[in-house]
């Protein structure tokens, strides 16, 4: 099975790069996962006998980036509650069908999970069972494939970021769930987690870890 590119390792957690197109969690059929390509590394080499794979936090299958995996149960309770407090920041970058009317902005929606559909809702309005939903975004130009957009989330809710750039007029490439038009490559949508940084529980130091972009990400100033 191929394996993860790892960004960050110690013996208390690790920081992989996902690709875009496989699910994080094992399912019952063995389809290619994160947990599963952690589990073939882990058993590849002599770790203690209570090393687990703690998904801390999840990236759809159709995104790519940083993902933050603990190895010990006492971590993942201690980056949980960074999570949970909205200690630890991510950075985003999204390339949209269309660019956006302001070039720098701050979203604030409210987001409703429409569980049969599989699909967040938005809205401008408070209602019941909408949760807040709030980001930041920087319109950064134009690559190859279409408008290049990097997003700073201050909360964390289900397709957020695919969902509130949709309401703007501004769908992600490939999404099409959320009305996206153009095609990218197969399983795959036009966003990248780029950045996350929090607090290290065991090292006690503030980290900053990076999947950076592929080239053809990067805005063509010849455009």
């Amino acid at each position: 099975m191929e394996k993860l590119p790892i960004l960050y390792e110690d013996k208390h957690l690790m920081l992989v790069n996902k690709p875009a197109g496989i699910a994080v969690e094992r399912d019952r059929y063995r389809n290619p996962s994160v947990e599963g390509r952690i589990g073939d590394y882990f058993n590849a080499q002599k770790l203690p006998h209570n090393t687990i794979i703690g998904i801390a936090h999840r990236l759809d299958r159709p995104v790519s980036g940083v993902m933050l995996v603990a190895k010990k149960k006492s971590v993942l309770v201690q980056i949980n509650q960074q999570f949970e407090a909205g200690l630890i920041k991510k950075i985003y970058f999204a390339i949209t069908e269309n660019k956006p009317e302001k070039l720098k902005a701050t979203l604030n929606h409210f987001l409703f999970k429409d569980v049969k559909n599989k699909k967040a809702v938005v809205y401008d309005k408070i209602a019941k069972s909408r949760l807040p939903c709030s980001l930041d975004y920087i319109y950064k130009g134009e690559n190859v494939f279409g408008h290049l957009i990097e997003v700073h989330p201050h909360t964390g809710k289900f397709h957020q970021i695919r969902a509130q750039l949709a309401f703007i007029g501004c769908p992600i490439i490939g999404d099409t769930k959320y009305g996206a038009k153009k095609a990218f490559a197969e399983n795959e949508i036009g966003l990248h987690a780029f950045s996350l940084q929090f607090f290290h529980p065991v090292e006690q130091k503030e980290m900053i870890i990076q999947a950076p972009l592929l080239p053809a990400w990067e805005v063509n100033t010849e455009l």
